[in-house]
């Protein structure tokens, strides 16, 4: 039994560096295509080959096996030498991590079946919103529907209590945005923001969502304070919310939507 058990984390974690791979080559493109026609965004991200971002080779197959590629190339294009972004075999690694450690926790079953798309859609959404600011429609709409349709059976929330959870956590953050506004003149968040809070409500009901807003806000404030006091980045520059959302989703995915009431 425990060898079984090894050989599904095994297969789990290798699962996840494969679509850690995809991951990482959809976050790249997908934001640079976004002004392209429907047909040639589906061209671009399916049919086109990766390649060097420098010199613009493409690479060979047996160069794109996920993380080990990376690793035995010493970090460099084959063709020109070009140091080759560390954010590959990052987005490769952490997407397996967190695919073994779903499966660890879930088990195998259906509810682990969502709670992998659920985190994979996260983990791509948050590499966008942390390189460019931006929370793209194309993912967290679905993350929203999807979180809708599961919880017809009730997966992580009833379905009253999804529907309110996404029109609340939109509702939320958009009453937030426009009172920030209309006292500063400047604007605190965008829109993305709201439609990520909804698609979590949407998973797991309005109940969570005053702990998922205090989690972000809490980590947000923490890491900016980190990053102020260590110089690593002055307080005065935007930061992206979306990803201390996520860590707010994922809290309520692992431990539940009252975590913080049974502390």
């Amino acid at each position: 039994m425990m060898h079984d058990a090894y050989l599904i984390y095994f297969f789990s974690g290798l699962i996840g560096i494969i679509i850690g791979s995809f991951i990482s080559m959809l976050t790249w493109r997908l934001p640079r295509i976004l002004d392209l026609a429907p047909e040639e965004q589906l061209k671009n991200i399916s049919i086109s080959r990766s390649h060097c971002p420098q010199c613009q080779t493409p690479l060979p197959w047996y160069r794109l096996f996920p993380l080990f590629s990376w690793l035995a190339s010493r970090g460099k294009c084959h063709a020109c030498k070009t140091p080759i972004s560390a954010r590959y075999p990052l987005i490769e690694f952490i997407t397996g991590l967190f695919t073994l450690f779903m499966v660890y926790h879930f088990g195998l079953n259906i509810t682990a079946a969502y709670a992998l798309v659920f985190t994979w859609i996260l983990i791509t959404l948050c590499v966008i919103d942390i390189e460019h600011q931006l929370i793209l429609d194309k993912l967290s709409l679905p993350l929203m529907w999807i979180g809708l349709l599961i919880n017809t059976q009730s997966t992580f929330a009833s379905p009253i209590e999804a529907i309110w959870g996404a029109a609340a956590g939109y509702m939320i953050l958009w009453t937030i945005f426009q009172i920030f506004k209309l006292i500063t003149g400047k604007e605190g968040m965008g829109y993305g923001d709201f439609k990520l809070l909804a698609a979590l409500g949407a998973w797991f009901g309005i109940a969570s969502l005053p702990q998922i807003i205090l989690i972000a806000s809490l980590s947000s404030i923490i890491l900016g304070v980190f990053l102020a006091v260590t110089r690593l980045k002055p307080l005065s520059d935007p930061i992206p919310f979306g990803p201390y959302l996520a860590i707010g989703g994922w809290v309520s995915l692992i431990w539940g939507s009252d975590l913080i009431q049974q502390m």
